[in-house]
């Protein structure tokens, strides 16, 4: 392929992994990727893919692409297999670790999901765990090629006097911040650093919680830390703001829970924070031991002590 059509449910601008991972895949390809957000296009009954067979075909043949890239297999899918068989359109299939979990439990999507893949020209996996997903199909994990989330270049030297000021601004000076960046979804297990903060606090009182971002689980979390004083709930901010937090730190976590309903792909957020030279903490989950690599903390999922004594370990400097 050397002009395919992306189609997909996320995109920049809007946040989240799935949408810098694709954003990177586009920029790094060599040629051009006309793109398609999906969403636009869908409708609430199934089959909710059939109007955005319409714009697709037209932004393909006015593009004059010579191949598909789908990311989000089900429902997008559908319409890459029915192009390989009425006019042998070429594609490439991205799997992000949640799209293999979520039809499991259909025996309908099942069989569509590895129809789907057989068909595919290229299958991208963002990691080697969602790779073994593929076992659930009875496919080969070595039928997918692993492409890690890739990393944009950050000037740190940029965010250091921004972090400076983020810290003034919500009066922590000198404080140690310990710091999430994630969607505030149950998953993500936001809820059980918050319950193993008491423990830390009783050797480091004057420890921050800082959580950026936002989502369905902000009441709980709020309800959850509302006797607290030093835990901080930002909301969505821009991606500036996000390396800010990030030079401002002192260690970040992000230690999300082991679900047979939902999955952990990778996790770019890890390498950024290293990225910051920050320690970082993460949970023995999907693609997370991946992301985190030899130099971060890994955690058994849902172990509230292990979070504390974890915590307390890396605010010291006391690396293991």
């Amino acid at each position: 392929m050397q002009k395919p059509l992306l189609l997909t449910l996320e995109y920049l601008p809007q946040h989240g992994g799935i949408a810098k991972y694709l954003e990177s895949e586009v920029k790094h390809f060599n040629g051009d990727v006309a793109v398609v957000k999906a969403q636009n296009y869908l409708m609430p009954l199934w089959p909710q893919w059939l109007p955005l067979i319409w714009k697709a075909k037209s932004m393909f043949d006015k593009s004059q692409c010579d191949g598909l890239w789908v990311s989000h297999i089900l429902p997008i899918g559908y319409i890459a297999l029915m192009w390989k068989w009425t006019f042998k359109t070429p594609y490439r299939v991205y799997l992000h670790g949640l799209d293999l979990v979520r039809p499991r439990k259909s025996l309908w999507k099942r069989f569509w999901v590895k129809k789907i893949l057989q068909n595919a020209d290229e299958v991208i996996v963002n990691s080697k765990a969602t790779a073994e997903l593929l076992c659930h199909y009875e496919l080969d994990s070595s039928i997918a090629r692993v492409q890690y989330p890739r990393i944009k270049s950050i000037e740190i030297e940029k965010y250091r006097s921004l972090g400076k000021e983020l810290r003034q601004k919500h009066g922590i000076d000198d404080k140690p911040i310990l710091l999430t960046i994630s969607r505030l979804v149950k998953r993500k297990g936001i809820d059980l650093v918050i319950r193993a903060l008491p423990m830390v606090w009783k050797q480091i009182p004057d420890l921050v919680y800082v959580v950026v971002g936002d989502g369905e689980e902000i009441d709980n979390l709020r309800l959850l830390s509302k006797d607290q004083n030093n835990v901080i709930f930002t909301g969505s901010v821009s991606e500036d703001e996000k390396y800010s937090w990030l030079s401002a730190c002192d260690v970040f976590i992000l230690t999300p829970r082991d679900d047979e309903d939902d999955f952990e792909g990778y996790g770019i957020v890890y390498k950024e924070a290293q990225i910051f030279g920050k320690p970082v903490i993460g949970s023995k989950v999907g693609g997370v031991p991946e992301a985190v690599g030899d130099k971060g903390m890994l955690i058994g999922p849902s172990n509230v002590d292990a979070l504390s004594k974890a915590i307390l370990t890396k605010i010291k400097g006391d690396h293991p």
